[in-house]
């Protein structure tokens, strides 16, 4: 059974692995390890840390093989991939369409083995307005496509492993149901005119990359919009602290710029104190309170957070306060779900927001595809909607991870 132990044992491992120390660990429950590791895809960083640190053959032996078996399989996952995103750069290239590789792209290169740092897809930023040259290319090489030329970015899928999502723009601006929430706003608008904040690659032709600076900047929005809707794991703490460790000469005093033009000052501070004792070299200052606080939502978010933190989060915004979620809130949110509003449509169906009469008949579609299709999620969505109180109660990191999903009813 997973205990904070557990996960204790988990940050010491990681922290001695990327620091090259030896982990202190406490009593360890190997198997839970692995469960508290695997939630947090940090299995395969926690295999290459057992062997590194020789505690590999204190693990039972079905423990040690599963380790083992995760630890191969993201090998051979980022293998693929690496192999096929060259292909995609490759066509982009010879098309005259400009790109930029994000998030896990470059952050695997920051973790101590090759292919330890775990991911569900590669991302890509390129032109918007050559999105249908690139659909035809991915339908091309077998991919199935996701919501292409809908809401901010084109998914692409194809056996065995293959996942890319390809990004119009970085931010929409548009919240949950048509809602806005301020970070979200400000998120749109700051990258709006994502290609002037840009820098030329120079070994291509078409490829571009973030500063460092720009790029710590835009992964901490990109995870912030995490937190503060389903959760952010252990995995998004341990990118933090390896950036910064690896990037100890970024201009502080811009960062803190554009980080209070984004409101993500506090949340910058925050996850940057937790990786820092989490993953730091030892002994580590004690957490304070605020941290322990976040670190318990951390651990019981996994990887992509939860269905169940996600519709808290949705209605705390929605009311405001301190209060208990009132039956209005409720009310104003199931219907938002239900009816999204202009807003929604602009961002995720651009054909229904160009031909306003088409909403009442996507409406009869997305109220049939949340109850025949996606019921069981549906039900989810509207117990947690029945039960919230708006406050975290220790249940949300029970329920169904959001990989790959959306806290929308269809």
């Amino acid at each position: 059974m997973i205990t904070e132990n557990t996960y204790e044992n988990l940050c010491r491992l990681l922290g001695a692995w990327v620091n090259g120390g030896a982990p202190a660990l406490d009593a360890p429950d190997f198997d839970a390890l692995f469960q508290a590791a695997d939630r947090h895809l940090l299995s395969a960083a926690a295999c290459a840390a057992l062997e590194q640190t020789g505690l590999m053959d204190a693990c039972p032996p079905e423990t040690a093989r599963r380790f083992r078996d995760a630890g191969a399989l993201a090998v051979r996952r980022t293998i693929l991939m690496d192999a096929e995103r060259e292909a995609i750069l490759d066509f982009l290239e010879k098309s005259g369409i400009w790109y930029m590789p994000l998030k896990g792209v470059v952050l695997n290169g920051l973790y101590p083995r090759y292919g330890t740092r775990q991911f569900a897809d590669n991302d890509i930023l390129f032109d918007p307005s050559r999105w249908r040259e690139v659909r035809d290319f991915m339908k091309g090489r077998g991919y199935k496509a996701h919501g292409v030329g809908e809401g901010t970015n084109d998914a692409y899928y194809k056996m065995p492993v293959y996942n890319f999502e390809l990004h119009r723009r970085l931010f929409a601006g548009g919240g949950v149901a048509g809602r806005v929430s301020g970070f979200l706003a400000a998120a749109g608008a700051y990258y709006a005119d994502v290609k002037d904040r840009l820098v030329k690659d120079e070994e291509n032709r078409f490829g571009y990359h973030f500063r460092d600076e720009d790029f710590y900047v835009y992964y901490l929005a990109h995870s912030y919009r995490h937190w503060s809707g389903e959760g952010a794991g252990l995995r998004t703490v341990l990118d933090i602290y390896l950036y910064r460790r690896a990037k100890k000469d970024m201009d502080g005093t811009y960062i803190e710029g554009e980080l209070e033009k984004l409101g993500l000052t506090e949340f910058e501070s925050l996850f940057r104190a937790l990786g820092e004792k989490l993953f730091g070299p030892a002994p580590a200052p004690a957490l304070t309170g605020q941290e322990r606080k976040a670190l318990e939502l951390v651990e019981r978010s996994g990887v992509y957070g939860t269905l169940e933190h996600g519709v808290q989060s949705d209605l705390r915004q929605m009311q405001g306060g301190e209060g208990p979620i009132d039956g209005r809130t409720k009310a104003k949110y199931l219907l938002g779900q239900l009816f999204p509003d202009r807003e929604w449509y602009r961002v995720n169906v651009p054909f229904a927001y160009q031909h306003g009469w088409i909403m009442p008949l996507y409406w009869v579609y997305r109220l049939g595809r949340a109850v025949f299709v996606n019921g069981g999620r549906t039900f989810k969505i509207l117990r947690e909607i029945c039960l919230s109180s708006g406050s975290d109660n220790g249940t949300a990191g029970q329920g169904e991870d959001m990989e790959c999903s959306k806290r929308s009813l269809p």
